[in-house]
């Protein structure tokens, strides 16, 4: 179902699908929804794309991250080489594209990298209570206020985990389901 209407109106909604389902993400630890309902709302955004676009189009669009590589030379350090491809890749990105001592290389995040990710952030958010010899899952919050996230502690990193996971197996399956 590719029609011009949809392709047209996924370009303005998928930006507030996105900030939407931060917001809920972010509120979800003091009121009504979290991480699992703000995945939900991500993803049906990137599903809308994929519907109108093709999965290849989202995938090259929001799940390639294009970096500038260079072999290391000989002689040289890791940290000064390292400095070097972070200079080349975040500073000075515009000044490379005719350079040819750097090679352009793409980067894909799959689906199951950012399923991979939610699970480490939802389990690794109950090791604080362990450390503390304090039951699994235990929830510590700090002792200041930021604006936007409140009192920031372990149930957003898990609401964060959840939200990962969520966004990550719909994904999988809107992409796997739309090749076929």
């Amino acid at each position: 179902m590719k029609t011009l209407i949809l392709a047209v109106a996924i370009r303005i909604l998928l930006p507030l699908f996105i900030l939407f389902s931060l917001y809920i993400l972010l509120r979800g630890h003091n009121h009504p929804g979290g991480g699992f309902i703000g995945g939900l709302i991500c993803a049906i955004g990137f599903i809308f794309h994929t519907m109108a676009h093709g999965p290849g189009h989202t995938i090259a669009s929001f799940f390639c991250i294009c970096i500038y590589v260079q072999p290391r030379q000989t002689g040289q350090n890791k940290l000064s080489h390292l400095l070097r491809l972070l200079s080349a890749n975040v500073v000075n990105r515009k000044k490379l594209k005719g350079n040819a001592t750097y090679t352009l290389k793409l980067l894909q995040v799959d689906p199951l990298f950012i399923i991979a990710s939610g699970l480490f952030f939802a389990a690794s958010s109950g090791v604080a209570g362990l450390l503390l010899q304090q039951p699994y899952m235990t929830a510590y919050w700090a002792d200041f206020y930021l604006p936007v996230f409140g009192k920031p502690g372990t149930p957003i990193l898990f609401d964060f985990g959840v939200y990962l996971l969520v966004l990550g197996v719909i994904l999988k399956i809107t992409f796997v389901m739309a090749e076929e």
